[in-house]
């Protein structure tokens, strides 16, 4: 391990401003001009790379030890990585997890289909369920968000639990923002007894951009230390303190990529930060400039990262040109180029939709010629047009694997 920057250390006291307590940052919700999603002033963790440099982004530091009262005070100083050979392997030498659909799909190459549900704001889910049924056979695996945008909503775990009673396989969403770490170990726990096979393992947004914004954040781990120990659970079969487990979770472990969030030059690093804390898989924020999508993608084929895991970009359809100019001002990281704005508002009024629909598939189909990409997450706030997307970009009648 290098020294760390002398450039950093000066300044690591700087980074207990950061709103999410990040020790390995920035977060995807910087904003081009690198505001912070939370109190809108420049990231202070934007503003240390910046000054350090990228190397440090491919050491992870530990999770921060708030007992003491000084999380940062030994910042990568005299910290060695607890990266094994296993973690560096290529992602086709790894060893087999659970062998599920997602899994298989992916070790043989296929380009994966997911999308993402949102779980209802309700003490039932059989009607929310009966509109999942018929993306069975349709996609490879199902995202359950965690309480998205920072607001409640059903259990992401009870969620995963009914749907994989279904025969639909979960990607399970566990963030930071509403457990510390002996939770977000137990519920990792819990979530494989229940058949959970994937996790996707995420900082999560902080609760001033929701509607309770009086709530109070846990922020313990970030993502990256939050791999980290999920990983250790995992192939240590033990828990982050030392303590040995009587099963490990064998589970495939997801991190979040953000090709499109300031500063990008340092985008793809980030993205080896949380390779080297043990990631099996990346899921991108939502695309819908490809140019920064190719950009960000050559640098991490640079980087020998598409060697190492598997990604997945997320494309969403846009139903018109006021839904894009609303996520260029009020969502971080995401970025709608002004020539897919002015297609939307070129198209007839009730035409809009269709013609989101239309840039979505043309996305897909570029998606499926670009090496180092292994498939997709749709995102919508309605999981009806799935089955739409899926359909219309040619994706429903694909070849399986065998399971």
């Amino acid at each position: 391990m290098n020294a760390p920057s002398s450039r950093l250390i000066p300044v690591a006291d700087r980074l207990l401003d950061c709103p999410k307590a990040m020790t390995n940052g920035p977060c995807g919700g910087v904003a081009l001009d690198g505001t912070c999603e939370v109190d809108k002033r420049i990231c202070v963790w934007a503003e240390t790379i910046v000054a350090a440099g990228s190397d440090v982004a491919t050491r992870p530091a530990p999770a921060g030890d708030w007992s003491n009262g000084e999380p940062f005070a030994q910042l990568w100083s005299g910290h060695e990585s607890t990266r094994t050979a296993e973690r560096t392997l290529d992602k086709h030498l790894r060893p087999w997890r659970q062998g599920g659909r997602f899994e298989s799909e992916l070790r043989a190459g296929r380009f994966v289909v997911t999308a993402e549900i949102n779980p209802p704001d309700s003490a039932s889910a059989a009607a929310y369920l009966e509109r999942v049924k018929p993306l069975i056979g349709l996609l490879d695996a199902v995202h359950i968000s965690d309480n998205s945008l920072a607001s409640p909503h059903m259990c992401g775990l009870a969620m995963a639990a009914l749907i994989e009673r279904m025969g639909l396989e979960t990607i399970l969403h566990m963030t930071c923002r509403d457990r510390n770490r002996n939770m977000l170990q137990a519920d990792l726990l819990g979530a494989a007894a229940l058949g959970v096979k994937n996790v996707l393992c995420l900082t999560g947004d902080h609760p001033a951009i929701g509607d309770h914004r009086s709530a109070k954040p846990v922020f313990d781990l970030d993502a990256v230390s939050w791999i980290d120990s999920a990983r250790h659970l995992r192939d240590s079969s033990s828990f982050q303190s030392g303590r040995p487990l009587d099963i490990a979770p064998n589970v495939l472990i997801g991190g979040g990529a953000e090709p499109t969030a300031a500063p990008m030059e340092f985008r793809p690093h980030r993205l080896a930060n949380k390779v080297a804390a043990g990631i099996d898989f990346a899921v991108t924020q939502v695309i819908y400039d490809m140019d920064l999508l190719e950009t960000y993608r050559r640098k991490v084929r640079d980087l020998g990262l598409d060697k190492k895991i598997h990604i997945l970009v997320s494309v969403g359809a846009l139903a018109g040109p006021g839904m894009a100019r609303g996520m260029n001002s009020n969502t971080p990281g995401v970025v709608v180029p002004e020539t897919i704005i002015r297609r939307l508002d070129g198209a007839p009024a009730g035409k809009r939709r269709d013609e989101g629909l239309r840039i979505c598939v043309e996305q897909i189909e570029q998606l499926k010629e670009m090496p180092g990409i292994s498939g997709i997450d749709i995102m919508d706030l309605d999981p009806g047009r799935y089955g739409e997307v899926i359909e219309t970009a040619g994706l429903s009648e694909r070849p399986l694997a065998a399971v």
